[in-house]
């Protein structure tokens, strides 16, 4: 498959490069991982069914915590046993040591425990011990690491990876009117670039919202 620099072009009709002309590849890389969170964004919001076909599940056994992505899907904690998992409540970080106070009525127990957030990370009460009192988070994978050269991206569903590029032209030609005082010479490269972004603006928007119809009515009509 083609890089995303390459489906950028091609979309765009501009020339990528390390050159300094807008859209950089820096620029293009930033381009693309904003378009990772709002293609994810979008489309959970309207097929929350298919949050799992982004998701990444990731186990701490030492209670050194699991990175925030910012979309929990769930918490769990396995109790005595791999076999046994019970799932987590949230909580207040400022609770977090009334939580491991067996005097407090904030009390979590192994049968009952929670999770907190601090400092961008996952904990649980009790806390993660071990492989059979492990904590397992699954949650919203946002690949900020996406790069201009990469033809794919982690936990995400190959079928949208299109609009991420579409997504990424989009940003890339805003950016190149932005550099463009319109005199007589920019004025027919101006209606040219706008031409194309408002067609690949109204492509995105439809194909967004297609994603959201139930099969067998997106071509109806």
């Amino acid at each position: 498959m083609a890089t995303f620099e390459a489906q950028v072009e091609g979309l765009t009709g501009l020339t990528i490069d390390s050159s300094g002309t807008t859209p950089t590849q820096g620029e293009l890389t930033q381009f693309l991982s904003d378009g990772v969170c709002d293609v994810i964004n979008r489309i959970i919001d309207l097929k929350p069914q298919e949050i799992h076909k982004f998701a990444t599940t990731s186990t701490d056994a030492s209670n050194s915590g699991i990175v925030y992505t910012g979309k929990i899907i769930s918490v769990m904690r396995h109790h005595d046993s791999t076999s046994i998992i019970r799932s987590c409540e949230p909580i207040s970080a400022d609770d977090r040591y009334d939580a491991t106070d067996e005097d407090s009525l904030k009390f979590r127990s192994k049968h009952n425990p929670g999770y907190y957030i601090l400092n961008q990370k996952i904990f649980t009460v009790p806390a993660s011990a071990g492989s059979n009192n492990d904590a397992v988070v699954t949650q919203v994978a946002y690949d900020t690491g996406l790069a201009f050269s990469d033809s794919s991206i982690d936990n995400f569903p190959t079928e949208y990876e299109y609009l991420v590029a579409m997504y990424a032209a989009i940003k890339s030609l805003e950016a190149k009117m932005a550099e463009y005082t319109i005199d007589e010479e920019d004025v027919e490269l101006v209606q040219a670039i706008a031409f194309n972004l408002n067609s690949l603006k109204q492509q995105y928007e439809s194909e967004i919202i297609g994603q959201g119809q139930p099969r067998g009515t997106q071509d109806e009509g």
